[in-house]
């Protein structure tokens, strides 16, 4: 059985939070101060998709192809990444082809550590991921 709260598996809700915060946080507009912030934001992209793409993969029900599940989180957090972009425009934001090429990298980062994880997790006979 599943962990749950409230009826919601642990991995769907904390998807739904990671997906709210995500979506706020890119569409705030960003002011004077945060120009002056000097950090490589396309590293904010990746490790902000890699969550995305991770927690996704996560919360899909398991298949028994379970590469179904990859390619659909995948697929989904691609889309995600191009309609964030040009969202950010009607809000002061500028929409930024590097920026997406670095959320496709999170998104790739995320899945491998996905499919990773759960390989690794299976094989010691962990009971994080169900398998019914």
């Amino acid at each position: 059985m599943k962990a749950t709260v409230y009826g919601l598996r642990w991995a769907v809700l904390l998807l739904m939070l990671y997906w709210i915060a995500l979506f706020v946080g890119t569409h705030i507009p960003i002011g004077a101060l945060m120009h002056q912030v000097r950090v490589n934001d396309k590293w904010v992209h990746a490790i902000a998709f890699s969550g995305l793409s991770f927690l996704l993969a996560w919360a899909i029900p398991t298949r028994e192809n379970r590469w179904i599940n990859v390619l659909l989180a995948l697929v989904t957090c691609v889309f995600y990444a191009a309609l964030d972009e040009i969202l950010q425009i009607p809000v002061g934001r500028t929409a930024d082809w590097m920026d997406f090429l670095a959320d496709i990298l999170g998104v790739i980062m995320g899945l491998s550590t996905y499919v990773l994880g759960r390989a690794i997790i299976l094989a010691s006979g962990w009971q994080i991921f169900s398998t019914e």
